[in-house]
């Protein structure tokens, strides 16, 4: 059970079904909410109409393997902690898998126990505060990961308190740069960024978000409002442009707008992936 009282919600595919049904019991007695999938493919259907804290994957599966799945949910739930379960162990897929992000790699069989106990270790070592997982029904209830980049620092420590009272978890950073290395290990939905910062200015940020995070929307925010910069934000990829002083209220609309969208752009995306893998895969 999560440190919040909710218990972990957790899936995990494999094609033998005794085993899965076996271990599902015994972890479900261990206070998991535990969903299965018996192939591959079901298991990306379930992750694209569900939210889960963590996924346990049979490698070697007909179809779609354990493996292929593993690396299509770190195409579209790169956040979503993955342990591999195998009676097959490989020590060089194993290196290989890990190297690509899998957070652990297990042989069958495994003591139910020390399944658990990596089930949580996994979770500690990422970081992810275990909480419900949320479905579509839950939206307006969803924490929203905000980075707000900026060099005043009055402003970003105002902002993340008013932002932190209104269902939002909040990073800062006062560079570009500094906001890029943390993309790379953060998980955000949205970045509120200034245009004019010293060094690296906000439309070069952006550039590079769109770039290397294509999936997260960026709201500029400048105290130097004009046509031409807005213009060209939005063809680089902004999703709004926000004139300061921000009053609370507009931003944390703008905010939910955004990332409401880009919550809808993301399920678009896994039923057309899902799609394309039942039609290579149609068994």
């Amino acid at each position: 059970m999560s440190d919040n009282g909710k218990k972990i919600k957790l899936l995990m595919a494999d094609d033998e079904k005794e085993f899965l049904e076996t271990s599902a019991r015994a972890l479900g007695r261990r206070d998991f909410d535990i969903h299965l999938a018996y192939d591959g493919t079901t298991a990306l259907q379930m992750m694209q109409q569900d939210r889960y804290d963590i996924v346990i994957l049979d490698v070697k599966m007909p179809g779609l393997d354990g493996v292929e799945v593993f690396r299509r949910m770190q195409e579209l739930w790169p956040y979503v902690p993955v342990i591999l379960l195998t009676g097959h162990g490989s020590i060089n897929q194993a290196f290989q898998t890990s190297k690509e992000g899998v957070a652990d790699y297990l042989t069958k069989p495994c003591d139910i126990d020390e399944l658990t106990s990596h089930i949580k270790d996994v979770l500690t070592r990422a970081g992810k505060r275990i909480k419900p997982s949320l479905t579509p029904s839950d939206e307006e209830n969803e924490l929203v990961h905000v980075l707000l980049v900026d060099d005043e620092v009055e402003l970003l420590e105002s902002l993340k308190k008013i932002l932190e009272r209104r269902q939002m978890e909040i990073h800062i950073a006062q560079t570009g740069e500094k906001a890029l290395e943390l993309l790379k290990d953060t998980f955000i939905d949205v970045v509120v960024l200034d245009v004019k910062m010293p060094g690296m200015d906000g439309l070069e940020v952006l550039q590079k978000i769109k770039k290397s995070f294509p999936t997260v929307e960026v709201i500029l925010l400048t105290g130097h409002p004009s046509v031409e910069t807005a213009i060209k934000g939005i063809k680089l990829g902004a999703s709004e442009y926000f004139i300061k002083p921000a009053k609370e209220d507009a931003l944390v609309n703008i905010i939910h707008r955004v990332y409401k969208s880009r919550r809808e752009n993301i399920i678009k995306q896994d039923r057309n992936n899902i799609e394309e893998i039942k039609r290579k895969y149609p068994d």
